[in-house]
């Protein structure tokens, strides 16, 4: 009996990731703030109809005033504008004034988790993710936060912060979209159907299979994929992470 061997870890995929692969995608890297974020502010300056950003922190520094001025130009030109922040991430980062100016220009602001005293130990639970998706038609899929560090320094010489990303065109932008609309919905109402783009309604853009692993907070698909990649690699294995935390096997 003959196995496909390339079909059964597509399967095992599949299930370790709870997403499906998803073909006719276009594909960039982006490696650095320098890199991340002119690509970011270009994509959020041509939004005509909705903008989702949710980030751990926004800083209220020289990128993060750069960024809440992009985004409140497109809330007054009409882009329904939602953000979408961590409340343990962001605390001590922005001021109230900065929030206000951006709620007063029209963009939806939420924060994740913020402390409840019916849970005291509630608060452990963190959105940790970086994405942003312009009008169903490109998607960014990141590890870096909005804030200076990311781009580094000339004035002490400081290079900046290494975290990579890639940015998306094609049908694998709907599970982005889908992926922001879980937890948003889970800090008070949902997304209007309409901001919801089909996978199947958007035409293929390149050659690119790929899957979006939701990493949700407290759930494990992220882990389960890390550990079904290590598990079936045979000649090279490649990590590139912030951290590393020890498991049993």
């Amino acid at each position: 009996m003959a196995f496909d061997l390339r079909l059964m870890d597509d399967q095992a995929f599949s299930r370790a990731a709870g997403a499906p692969l998803v073909g006719g995608n276009r594909v960039r890297l982006l490696r650095d703030g320098r890199e991340h974020y002119p690509a970011f502010l270009d994509a959020i300056a041509g939004a005509r109809r909705f903008i989702h950003l949710e980030s751990y922190i926004i800083n209220d520094d020289g990128i993060g005033r750069i960024f809440a001025e992009a985004l409140t130009e497109r809330a007054r030109a009409g882009v329904q504008v939602r953000m979408l922040c961590d409340w343990v991430g962001t605390v001590g980062k922005a001021s109230r004034r900065f929030w206000r100016h951006l709620r007063e220009a029209g963009v939806e602001v939420r924060f994740f988790n913020p402390p409840h005293l019916v849970s005291p130990l509630g608060w452990m639970a963190r959105d940790h993710r970086k994405l942003l998706t312009v009008a169903g038609h490109v998607a960014f899929v990141t590890g870096l936060c909005i804030g200076d560090q990311w781009v580094g320094s000339t004035t002490p010489p400081v290079d900046p912060w290494r975290d990579t990303g890639i940015g998306i065109v094609g049908p694998a932008v709907a599970d982005a979209d889908a992926a922001f609309a879980e937890t948003w919905s889970a800090c008070g109402a949902p997304l209007p159907c309409d901001e919801l783009p089909a996978r199947d309604a958007m035409p293929p853009m390149g050659d690119v299979a790929l899957r979006i692993i939701s990493t949700a907070p407290a759930s494990s698909q992220r882990f389960r994929v890390d550990q079904l990649v290590t598990a079936v690699a045979r000649h090279t294995l490649w990590i590139s992470d912030a951290y590393f935390v020890g498991v049993s096997a």
